[in-house]
């Protein structure tokens, strides 16, 4: 009996060690969507305000929602897009005064796990001379 147990325990772990690297291959794919960088990027202070956010996506993803704030929690109105798949947005903004910014995003990730993220900014006034 112990021999039986010994021996299962020792198959038991090889097919552990099998299948140890197949598990660690679809690691990976169970990651979720990321922001790996934004136009401006988070906490950038700007001289001059952005004519455009820009989002860009580790994968594929659906932004469902871009919302701009400035501080004070005033919200700033962004024109209208359609919701596509892409690993990068580019959003139009008006015209911003100096002030601090935060721009708030959303999406759905290709495997449709809802995410989001706060991107803060500042833009400040010329310098005079």
């Amino acid at each position: 009996m112990v021999v039986a147990l010994t021996s299962m325990s020792h198959a038991s772990r090889r097919w552990a060690l099998l299948l140890l690297p197949l598990l660690l291959l679809s690691l990976p794919a169970a990651a979720h969507s990321e922001l790996r960088r934004s136009v401006p990027a988070a906490g950038a202070v700007l001289t001059q305000a952005p004519e455009q956010i820009e989002l860009h996506f580790n994968e594929r993803v659906q932004l469902t929602a871009l919302r701009l704030y400035r501080e004070g929690s005033e919200e700033v109105t962004l024109p209208r897009r359609a919701i596509r798949s892409a690993t990068m947005e580019i959003i139009t903004m008006p015209a911003l005064p100096p002030g601090a910014y935060r721009a708030e995003w959303r999406i759905i990730s290709a495997d449709g796990h809802p995410a989001g993220g706060v991107i803060p900014f500042r833009v400040e006034a010329p310098k005079r001379p």
